[in-house]
């Protein structure tokens, strides 16, 4: 169970790191772009990789839990950020998209749980 939080830390601070908030680090273009990969690697791993095998129903009810408490999290912040930037009208698209792909996929999932599970 450490080991999640220490992915979980490790992933925090490389995003951190790659935002760079008040142009702390100025890292040259290397840097940059190693913070990147980190950054990736590490969210690839702690989003796709890191898989929970439940023993029992009660660790499966946690997992979804977390499951959609991270979901629920990521609609909110992804909906703030579309408003905030369609205030000061500069849309970045990724935004956009990552909300409609997070919520299409919800809906197809769902669809095909209801039908084949």
């Amino acid at each position: 169970m450490i080991w999640h939080y220490l992915i979980a830390a490790v992933l925090i601070i490389s995003l951190i790191a790659v935002t760079n908030p008040g142009m702390i680090l100025m890292p040259t273009v290397m840097e940059m772009v190693a913070l990147v990969v980190i950054a990736v690697l590490v969210a690839g791993y702690a989003g796709l990789v890191l898989a929970e095998k439940p023993n029992d129903e009660r660790e499966d009810a946690h997992r979804a839990f977390a499951a959609r408490a991270g979901f629920i999290t990521g609609i909110g912040i992804l909906t703030a950020a579309l408003l905030w930037q369609g205030f000061n009208h500069a849309i970045d698209a990724w935004v956009a998209v990552a909300l409609g792909a997070m919520i299409l996929a919800k809906v197809i999932a769902r669809a095909w749980a209801n039908n084949y599970r």
